[in-house]
């Protein structure tokens, strides 16, 4: 019997990529600014999630594709901070120090794809996607040499990992098709969510409500309200919870985020001396539906 294990906030928030927010990265409404801020942040789910794999205290690299309303979606690209050092695009080839890591997507460089890449492929999402990280220092420099290609768990040199990427995401109910559609109404009792399944996508998805504190009436309050639960199976519709929305008001302008993806964790040796480093790596994508927030129906 697996292990169960209970997941807080903080790993759903790095599972996206985007990092939990605290008290001083929250947005401060103008009235009063010396109030404190009150934050509440609650995740409802109890259990086993392949999320889970995120509390690995390690290096988390990948990519994030987020749609919100009528905009086209995006890829942001994450990548340790001793690539970025190592992989600065402003320099020449022979200009970058020694480093022994090199990373690779679907057997291109990640610094190409992070440079290049703006919208989302089919390459990314909806298949199996290779990652590879290798020991440079074995295989030469390294900046576009190929890593290996062992996906059953590497050699000396490095290791590849394929995994699926679930199909990019997109909210489908509420229904956004127009500009007027924007910011609906939606009542909080059983709210039905929908979303273009993916029957491939085993981990489920998560879903977060979040208020800054703003609200219909032009009211700014000194609060911060992040809810979070998992939705177990991706069959493209779900009633939420109806906790998720506690602690938010009548007329609240709410946001709803949309998560699926995927996460492995993974070493590989980084030094002549045989020193492991873990990374994690996240390939995910996010929608984001904004929406006034109705507790109360007048009859």
């Amino acid at each position: 019997m697996k292990k169960y294990i209970y997941i807080s906030l903080t790993a759903i928030c790095l599972s996206v990529i985007t990092g939990c927010k605290n008290s001083d990265d929250l947005p401060m409404p103008t009235s009063d600014p010396n109030q404190p801020i009150k934050v509440t942040q609650k995740m409802l789910f109890r259990g086993y999630s392949n999320y889970a794999k995120i509390l690995c205290d390690c290096e988390k690299i990948g990519y994030l594709a987020t749609k919100q309303n009528l905009n086209e979606a995006e890829i942001s690209f994450h990548l340790p901070s001793a690539f970025e050092r190592d992989f600065d695009i402003t320099k020449s080839a022979d200009a970058l120090p020694t480093r022994d890591i090199g990373f690779v997507v679907n057997g291109i460089h990640a610094k190409e794809l992070a440079v290049n890449s703006v919208q989302p492929n089919k390459q990314l999402f909806g298949t199996n996607v290779s990652f590879s990280l290798f020991n440079k220092k074995a295989v030469g420099n390294g900046i576009m040499k190929s890593p290996p290609a062992d996906d059953s768990g590497g050699n000396e040199n490095g290791i590849t990992i394929t995994m699926y990427v679930p199909d990019l995401l997109q909210i489908t109910s509420p229904n956004v098709a127009n500009p007027e559609d924007l910011m609906p109404y939606c009542y909080y009792k059983n709210f039905v969510l929908g979303w273009n399944a993916d029957p491939q996508n085993e981990n489920g998805l998560v879903v977060v409500v979040e208020w800054n504190g703003r609200d219909l009436y032009g009211n700014e309050y000194k609060e911060y309200v992040r809810n979070a639960d998992i939705i177990k199976n991706d069959n493209g519709k779900a009633v939420l919870n109806n906790k998720l929305f506690d602690g938010i008001p009548q007329g609240a302008i709410v946001q709803i985020q949309l998560i699926r993806g995927n996460i492995e964790a993974t070493a590989i040796v980084i030094d002549e001396d045989g020193n492991e480093e873990e990374f994690t790596f996240v390939a995910a994508s996010q929608a984001i539906l904004p929406f006034i927030l109705v507790r109360e129906i007048e009859q």
